[in-house]
């Protein structure tokens, strides 16, 4: 009888530290589940591991970001100037030997003579030999005047007349008649002007002076 007691309460202290090692197991389990040593915050404060699946149907795209490229600086090299062309200057070589120019010689004008003025407005001159003479119904006796140019009126007559040359009047471009007048004399006219009279001696004039007849119808040869 002792034996099996003694048996019996070995069974049960066994039962007892197997029970209260599986109580003591369980809350361990228990605590290392709610509440990891490791781990400082609570449950609820843990991340889920829950995962979400997102359509890229609907993510818009993302547009490149346009990074600007970096130049790093070049050290140490100065920018290239362009050089300003200097103007061409056409070298010259000296002569050897410097010629001096000839001196620069004005012309001398000699000045023309009366008679070579009056000359001058004679074209064709030709000298009638011997003298021709003619007779008119009414002509103009004229006188040129060299030293002013002009020419100059004497008056009217008729009757006859000599003539010592043809030639071209150069100012009218008309023909004419050179004929000798002796001054307030010949041709009937007598009268001329004491202003006339002095024209003619200033431009060398005397008793004699060479006037002319322009030809026309009113003209007839002796």
């Amino acid at each position: 009888m002792v034996g099996s007691s003694r048996s019996r309460r070995s069974y049960l202290w066994n039962l007892v530290v197997v029970v209260l090692l599986a109580f003591m197991s369980s809350g361990c389990m228990e605590a290392l589940q709610s509440n990891p040593p490791d781990s400082t915050l609570p449950p609820s404060a843990l991340p889920s591991m829950t995962m979400t699946v997102v359509s890229t149907d609907s993510v818009p795209t993302a547009t490149p970001e346009v990074v600007p490229t970096w130049v790093s600086p070049t050290i140490g090299v100065a920018e290239e100037e362009t050089p300003t062309p200097e103007p061409t200057v056409a070298l010259v070589s000296p002569s050897p030997t410097a010629t001096l120019p000839p001196p620069l010689i004005l012309p001398t004008f000699v000045p023309q003579s009366n008679e070579t003025r009056w000359r001058d407005q004679q074209i064709n001159r030709v000298v009638l030999e011997p003298m021709r003479t003619y007779a008119t119904t009414r002509s103009e006796l004229w006188w040129y005047d060299p030293v002013n140019q002009q020419h100059v009126i004497l008056g009217t007559f008729m009757g006859d007349f000599s003539a010592q040359a043809t030639f071209t009047l150069r100012s009218k471009n008309v023909d004419a008649l050179e004929v000798p007048y002796h001054v307030n004399k010949s041709y009937g006219l007598t009268a001329l002007s004491p202003a006339l009279i002095a024209r003619i001696n200033a431009a060398g004039g005397s008793e004699w002076i060479e006037t002319y007849v322009v030809i026309s119808p009113d003209l007839v040869v002796r």
